[in-house]
């Protein structure tokens, strides 16, 4: 698999740190917790590789092509530098692979100077995975219409104490000229291992959201429209300088053809 990577040198006396190369390893399976097990996969450039058994030829030439993509643009392996890494200021991030029937899917193993933190923001991801992979395993069990889904992930900060991921996944069914992306976002603080809240962040109310899309001509002309939430979106990320950027889901905030739309809102804590 053809990984982007900002890979640079650690230099970490004495300190014990594995691989940050892809794996194709199982990963451990636990009661709380259920992991998919990793398989090794032909290459997927080959014109034999199929995503789905039962998609026609050409809507698997059309997945290949999307992970493919995928691979080139958002993929990453980071190693940090070794003071921040030991200061828990970073963390160090690599790809796991897991490829079945109908399901690939690319998420990140992160590596902490911390057990606890480690353990904290793999087992908050793995579980986020888990239940994408076995919510697509029902719904192919009771529909003869199969769902392929392609996972992949976005790291968009591992600075100043905090890693925030972006997990996209690619949602289509067999026959479907197009799919759908969904994005979950995950903020993690990396002295403690826990996930942060819009809330930790600094808290954002839909009419403060509404007015952050209006002042943004990109962002206006993008959604193509006057827009209001029924709900307020839930999904963010942030930036180095702990920035909050909204997401707007596709066919739930946006029009299918707008994709997914990002609204960055600024620094909630200083306002």
């Amino acid at each position: 698999m053809k990984l982007k990577q900002t890979v640079l040198i650690l230099m970490v006396a004495a300190m014990p740190f594995t691989s940050l190369a892809a794996t194709s390893e199982a990963v451990p399976v636990t009661q709380d917790d259920a992991m998919v097990v990793v398989e090794t996969r032909p290459d997927r450039n080959a014109l034999t590789y199929r995503l789905s058994s039962t998609a026609t030829p050409e809507q698997n030439k059309v997945l290949r092509a999307e992970i493919n993509k995928t691979d080139r643009g958002t993929v990453e392996v980071i190693a940090p530098n070794a003071e921040r890494y030991l200061e828990r200021k970073e963390v160090a991030v690599s790809p796991i692979e897991s490829s079945t029937d109908h399901l690939n899917l690319v998420f990140p193993e992160v590596k902490s100077v911390s057990p606890i933190v480690e353990k904290a923001i793999n087992k908050t991801i793995k579980k986020y995975v888990s239940k994408v992979q076995n919510d697509v395993q029902k719904l192919n069990d009771a529909e003869s219409t199969k769902t392929n889904v392609i996972m992949y992930y976005d790291v968009k900060t591992d600075a100043n104490g905090i890693f925030s991921v972006l997990i996209h996944t690619y949602t289509v069914r067999d026959g479907d000229a197009n799919g759908v992306n969904f994005v979950k976002g995950f903020t993690f603080n990396t002295t403690t291992g826990r996930q942060l809240s819009l809330y930790d962040l600094g808290g954002l109310s839909k009419q403060e959201l509404i007015n952050a899309v209006n002042n943004n001509q990109t962002v206006k002309d993008a959604i193509g429209g006057d827009v209001t939430f029924d709900t307020m979106p839930k999904e963010f990320y942030t930036t180095d300088d702990y920035s909050v950027v909204m997401i707007l889901q596709q066919d739930v905030h946006t029009i299918h053809s707008a994709g997914t739309i990002y609204v960055p809102v600024g620094n909630l804590r200083n306002r």
